[in-house]
């Protein structure tokens, strides 16, 4: 395959332009054109679409698939220079959770970045489900789910449980009580973020499923959002440990708290004998952080 056609028509496909990918190729526009054109040919079909007066570019259809496909090609064409260069020995893909990057993923990192051998990491964000699917199809080395569910090609291990605690201001609980009965909380003044099925259920039990008059879909909101001293959330308590490092907050409990939350850690039954020693490592900087999160 065409290295240069495939870097010219990406970076057409990025700018929609091409005399900015021109620019940023620091080639001559014909340059640009000349090889997007033997890439079409290579390829056996129109990529872009062309017409006099048209502003940005516009892909074929052809052209849409083949975006991905180069995509994905010119990740391995880069996986395979690092390969050949021999500059990295520890390699490491991980499918993380939204809400880990706002309790324990930075220590994690911290650990696995100041290891003596260079890491070379790939950090995808995903949800749940999406982590096995990026297991089952090798993307990723190691993923973390909500979820624990029974795929034919991955491993699962409950690797993580923690309580759900009320996260408030410091000047809000700076006054009594530490301790909640749910009802006790208005939730006209909840941020609310469905944390896994059976949080939603403990919900409902004391709070209509409508009630709630702020809902976020992620937990990277709730820190920048929870400063009015009226409002609360419930969030896990690594993330509320992890605000207090950030902001002025406060943890309080409830008397009739919801269910745990469990951390499942996902890797193939059958990983990549590059990635082996990898994960080795992995497990013991994943080991010391959860054991610093119980003290």
């Amino acid at each position: 395959m065409n290295h240069l056609g495939i870097e010219a028509f990406l970076a057409v496909v990025r700018t929609q332009n091409i005399t900015k990918a021109s620019d940023q190729l620091h080639l001559a526009h014909s340059t640009v054109s000349k090889r997007i054109r033997v890439l079409e040919e290579e390829v056996g079909a129109l990529l872009i679409e062309r017409g006099k007066g048209l502003k940005s570019v516009h892909l074929t259809p052809t052209g849409e698939y083949f975006a991905e496909l180069a995509e994905r090609w010119n990740s391995i064409n880069h996986e395979m220079t690092l390969l050949q260069s021999e500059r990295l020995k520890m390699v490491l893909s991980i499918g993380v959770l939204d809400t880990m990057i706002n309790s324990f993923f930075p220590s994690l990192y911290a650990k696995l970045t100041q290891h003596q051998d260079q890491y070379r990491l790939k950090i995808i964000t995903g949800h749940s489900a999406e982590n096995y699917d990026l297991i089952e199809r090798r993307q990723v080395d190691v993923a973390f789910s909500l979820l624990e569910q029974t795929h034919q090609s991955v491993q699962v291990e409950k690797c993580f449980a923690e309580p759900l605690v009320i996260l408030r201001t410091a000047a809000f609980a700076q006054t009594p009580p530490k301790i909640y009965y749910p009802t006790d909380l208005d939730s006209n003044y909840e941020l609310y973020l469905r944390w896994s099925l059976s949080y939603q259920l403990w919900h409902d039990t004391y709070w209509a499923s409508n009630a709630n008059r702020i809902q976020l879909d992620t937990s990277q909101l709730i820190v920048n959002l929870l400063r009015d001293d009226n409002f609360w959330a419930i969030v896990p308590l690594s993330v509320a440990k992890r605000a207090l490092h950030s902001g002025n907050f406060s943890i309080c409990y409830l008397s009739d708290p919801p269910p745990e939350r469990y951390i499942y850690k996902l890797t193939h039954k059958y990983p990549k004998a590059s990635t082996v020693e990898s994960l080795k490592i992995f497990d013991h900087y994943l080991q010391c952080v959860l054991s610093e999160l119980q003290e």
